[in-house]
């Protein structure tokens, strides 16, 4: 039986340089996402970010995201105690030890933060199928319900939050369907930066799953030119601190304006964060809000903006 551990660390090991690159024996994030997939146990996995000296640098939402995924407390600890050295040296010494405490499972979603959270998100008729919504600073942006290209929802929604985040830090812009030929895309167009940016390709099954909660017809290059308009108002409210200007003139997006007012009163307060300014509009404003994030409203339409050549 002594042989046994001898085998398993064996095997492990092989599994490791199968997923990881020849030239870099730590373990990534992704090797150890890999590797919980593949059942192994988690005192294997910590054995091997031990041994290999791997180190990783989490945020938050990260953490949220791995648990998502189905990573363990154990393996998700060991990861957060991997800090690179140089990460460690430039601690204050009152946060050197942070590590070794409980790892928080709440992100802080101020905008200061630019933080942009994927959560699983119930709807009746949804079924079996597993969707997310998308939300800045703890207001729901937007959900989706199809994995597209991507191995799965969650993979997608995650990919698309990193965009949103990228987005975020780049400083006041606005979104923009793609050109004519690839108007079923997404395309933030940040104030420094050359070239725009793409946040996600809609896909037919996005469409048909808005348009079933919408009751009108929803087609791929409207569900993006709606998703472009309300990426840009919830941005210029949050991140370019200035009234929304896309969706402010219909019914359900009259809350916008709301929601910029209100939170024009409350964002001097620090402690205070872009969700409470949601959740301090009367209630059935705060239902204007969730139906902008689950369909498409019935007087949206494609107009000449959303057809123009962005710069």
């Amino acid at each position: 039986m002594a042989a046994n551990p001898l085998l398993r660390w064996f095997f492990v090991t092989a599994t490791l340089l199968l997923v990881a690159p020849v030239s870099a024996y730590a373990l990534s994030v992704y090797d150890v996402i890999q590797l919980s997939k593949k059942n192994y146990s988690d005192q294997d996995i910590v054995g091997l970010i031990q041994a290999t000296d791997s180190a990783f640098t989490l945020k938050a939402e990260d953490i949220i995201r791995l648990q998502g995924l189905g990573l363990s407390e154990p393996v998700i600890q060991a990861m957060v105690q991997a800090v690179p050295e140089l990460a460690t040296e430039h601690l204050p010494a009152s946060n050197t030890h942070a590590s070794s405490d409980t790892v928080p499972v709440t992100p802080v979603t101020t905008v200061a933060d630019g933080l942009i959270t994927v959560e699983p998100f119930q709807e009746a008729g949804s079924g079996h199928h597993h969707h997310n919504a998308i939300n800045l600073a703890g207001v729901r942006l937007l959900v989706i319900r199809d994995e597209g290209l991507f191995p799965s929802v969650e993979t997608r929604s995650i990919t698309i939050a990193e965009r949103l985040e990228q987005a975020v830090s780049t400083g006041a812009g606005a979104f923009h369907p793609g050109p004519a030929t690839a108007s079923d895309t997404v395309m933030y167009y940040g104030r420094s930066t050359d070239r725009p940016m793409l946040i996600l390709n809609v896909s037919p099954s996005d469409a048909y799953a808005y348009q079933r909660r919408s009751g009108r017809t929803v087609t791929p290059a409207l569900l993006a030119a709606y998703w472009s308009d309300l990426l840009s108002d919830y941005w210029s409210i949050a991140i370019n601190r200035k009234p929304p200007e896309r969706l402010s003139e219909l019914h359900e997006g009259e809350v916008l304006n709301s929601l910029y007012e209100q939170w024009g009163k409350l964002n001097k307060t620090e402690s205070l964060q872009f969700a409470d300014a949601a959740q301090q509009l009367p209630r059935q404003q705060q239902q204007h809000l969730q139906r902008l994030a689950i369909t498409v409203p019935h007087g949206f339409q494609i107009n000449h903006s959303h057809l123009a050549r962005q710069p």
